[in-house]
């Protein structure tokens, strides 16, 4: 089910309407629902639960992002905050558009006690100006923007903590990059993010962010690395011209091929398979 506005969504979680069709800033009542099948926001959602079942006393943020499918399903009621934003706003303030945003509800942020208590505080902070007759949209997008920094560095501290989960799905990835061409069939799509992220059953942010964090480069450059690898030795034993290369690795068009061949080696297709 899409939801198209914030007014419409709480009301449907059963929570205070909001007192501005932009922002949405409030504390999860005793009324919040249990459970829900899929639902889509079409806004963004950042939020802090403590009490979740299984979760003994950790508090853990989730994110989600417009059109984005969220559901839920536990039988005790939880405490927390949430942040309910438009996407017109996120776009409009550039210093907002954090990666982390459009993580998804599988991939939690896992805080710290001491990390709890600064995100509690801005919440409280946020919340505490949102209610005011008239509240400050500056100060509250100021808030927001101090709030992501934090949870940005907390996200990296948590990458290089829980090296068991992500050393897996980064092996993960070059696992399923280092035998996507493998296949012989002639119908291959060019490998994308959003292809191995829909694998690892992740988001394509986190996805980027991960492998960046433990690699130093971009989830894409490591794919573009393996298309040239792969091109390499297509064109090598001349079997091939370099438009049924570029077709073979899933290219639309040759010249794109092309492009990304001279891109990332600094010669053409053509000149490396003749020298």
């Amino acid at each position: 089910m899409k939801i198209q506005d914030i007014r419409s969504f709480n009301q449907y979680v059963k929570t205070e309407p909001p007192k501005h069709e932009w922002i949405d800033i409030g504390s999860y009542p005793e009324t919040f629902i249990l459970a829900t099948p899929p639902v889509y926001p079409n806004f963004y959602r950042i939020s802090i639960k403590f009490g979740l079942e299984g979760e003994g006393n950790k508090s853990l943020m989730f994110f989600s992002s417009p059109n984005q499918p969220i559901a839920w399903e536990t039988r005790t009621p939880f405490e927390g905050y949430y942040i309910q934003i438009t996407e017109d706003i996120i776009s409009n303030h550039q210093h907002l558009e954090y990666s982390f945003l459009a993580y998804g509800l599988h991939e939690p942020l896992y805080l710290e006690k001491e990390e709890e208590v600064v995100i509690i505080r801005l919440f409280k902070d946020a919340l505490m100006e949102y209610k005011r007759e008239n509240f400050s949209m500056n100060l509250l997008l100021a808030y927001c923007n101090l709030m992501f920094a934090h949870i940005s560095k907390f996200y990296e501290r948590q990458f290089g903590e829980r090296k068991e989960k992500y050393n897996r799905l980064v092996n993960d990835f070059f696992e399923l990059l280092n035998t996507y061409y493998n296949s012989n069939n002639e119908n291959i799509a060019q490998p994308t993010v959003s292809y191995f992220a829909k694998r690892l059953n992740i988001t394509p942010n986190y996805l980027s962010d991960l492998i960046r964090f433990h690699t130093g480069k971009p989830v894409l450059e490591h794919i573009h690395l393996k298309i040239i690898e792969v091109s390499k030795n297509l064109l090598k034993n001349n079997q091939y011209t370099v438009s049924e290369v570029a077709y073979k690795l899933g290219f639309e068009y040759p010249n794109y091929f092309s492009r990304l061949f001279k891109k990332v080696t600094g010669n053409s297709p053509s000149y490396f398979r003749n020298k």
